[in-house]
């Protein structure tokens, strides 16, 4: 069983969204990268294009690190860590507010080898059924690869002292396309929160 441990961040006041990426990429990326038991990383970069759509920019989101266990047991060893630590001193330099869930990742259609960096991550909002979303998100067009991530829990980051992001969710969806024209045609008109991100793997 793969966990994979999403957070929702916001930029922090004053931080320009320029200086917000570098910092987490250069910076905060390694801090994570140092954590025991973490087998993927993955940062998110939420992309100003119209593909990030209205009820997206509402929630004032910038970026969704996505961090994979192979179990709890090892996520277990990066909570209490002098890594975590530092990371939790790290994050109020750049960090305006963040949420983390935990989710199981179902892979409805296996990720393409050849796929590109970008892709949409989309939010099923608390209290519908996320599952109920499959079926239109698996038509949309020149689709390369698409991941339920199924919900566990949800809440602040541990030992987190940043303010927490009150945004809950039901689901979280992610797609993958070749190219920005793609994602933008593919994901025009869906009423749920969609974000176009750009992936960096660190792990």
């Amino acid at each position: 069983m793969t966990i994979a441990a999403i957070s929702m961040m916001r930029c922090l006041d004053g931080v320009g969204i320029a200086a917000f990426r570098r910092h987490w990429l250069d910076v905060h990326g390694p801090l994570v990268c140092s954590f025991a038991g973490l087998r993927r990383y993955a940062q998110c970069h939420v992309i100003d294009t119209a593909a990030t759509n209205q009820a997206a920019r509402a929630l004032g989101i910038d970026g969704f690190p996505i961090l994979y266990f192979d179990h709890d047991a090892d996520r277990g060893l990066a909570h209490g860590s002098a890594a975590m630590a530092a990371c939790n001193i790290d994050s109020r330099l750049f960090i305006g507010a963040v949420s983390r869930v935990i989710t199981e990742p179902v892979e409805l259609i296996p990720p393409a080898s050849s796929r590109g960096r970008l892709s949409a991550i989309v939010l099923c909002p608390g209290g519908r059924d996320a599952a109920a979303m499959d079926d239109g998100l698996r038509a949309v067009p020149r689709l390369r690869g698409l991941t339920r991530y199924d919900v566990r829990e949800q809440g602040p980051a541990p030992a987190s002292t940043v303010p927490y992001l009150p945004v809950t969710v039901a689901g979280v969806f992610q797609l993958w396309f070749d190219s920005l024209i793609d994602l933008e045609a593919a994901m025009a008109g869906c009423e749920a929160p969609v974000f176009a991100v750009e992936e960096h793997w660190l792990v």
